[in-house]
């Protein structure tokens, strides 16, 4: 028998078997199937669960079922499911499950497309490659930045470091960069590569301690301190280093694309 088929007659078997089964409760017209009371009894949390497995706790948590089965039949009785409030809800959330479901459905295209080109070789890369790049650039530097929207703002704050101002201070004060700013302006540590390339080279040239700026990139103006540097085992960041490597390659096919699928930004105020 084809597997397709194989698998329609066991869920039509397993279907005709939940019908068979004989609920463990029923509310006028609404039963309480097997099914549904273990699958909630399940989603009791943690704390309860020991007690409601045992006989009296499964008692009282079916009777907790019946009452909502209760509230249930009587709803269903009213004029509630024929009101225009209540056809109004289902129409607004059958549009966000199909909402979600078609966000799903690209998110699962995407990851399938992704990783067709890791299984065609497009963006996969070895442990060899990595090993290579890291001999290139072994270094992590860790950088604390300020994010200003003009060049003024940015002198402005620069100003007020060699002033005497803290640097955590200057960018709690400055930066629009609000995630960092909370944490005194300090970025994630990062391997050549994994800083946007207006800063790259300035951050890998800077010295330790140093404070400079303000450096233009396509966010807006930053003041920059280098807050260390160490050099890597390679084994302690392979893994990085084969995103990285899978990224630009990634970036650099995502070029290839643009000829084929042009891209016009049509709300001007986003231009």
């Amino acid at each position: 028998m084809a597997p397709v088929k194989l698998l329609l007659v066991l869920l039509s078997m397993s279907l005709l078997a939940c019908r068979s089964e004989p609920p463990v409760a029923r509310v006028g017209k609404l039963p309480i199937a097997k099914a549904e009371f273990e699958r909630k009894l399940a989603e009791v949390s943690v704390g309860y669960q020991g007690y409601v497995r045992t006989a009296n706790g499964r008692k009282q948590f079916l009777d907790v079922l019946i009452r909502e089965k209760l509230m249930l039949a009587a709803a269903q009785d009213s004029g509630a499911p024929k009101s225009q409030a209540f056809k109004s809800e289902m129409a607004r959330l059958r549009a966000e499950q199909e909402q979600a479901l078609r966000e799903q459905a690209d998110f699962l295209a995407t990851r399938l497309w992704l990783e067709g080109l890791r299984e065609g070789g497009v963006i996969s890369t070895g442990a060899e490659e990595a090993r290579e790049y890291h001999k290139k650039y072994p270094l992590e530097v860790g950088m604390s930045h300020i994010l200003t929207a003009t060049s003024e703002d940015a002198e402005a704050a620069d100003r007020k470091i060699r002033g005497g101002m803290s640097f955590a201070a200057a960018a709690k004060a400055f930066s629009l960069d609000f995630e960092t700013a909370a944490e005194g302006g300090k970025m994630a540590p990062a391997l050549y590569g994994e800083i946007i390339p207006d800063l790259e080279d300035v951050a890998f040239r800077m010295r330790v301690g140093d404070v400079g700026g303000p450096f233009k990139s396509k966010f807006g103006y930053h003041v920059m301190r280098k807050d260390f540097e160490r050099k890597l085992k390679f084994e302690d960041c392979q893994d990085r280093v084969i995103r990285l490597l899978e990224k630009q390659k990634l970036d650099r096919h995502m070029q290839t694309l643009q000829a084929r699928f042009p891209v016009e930004v049509v709300d001007e105020h986003l231009r």
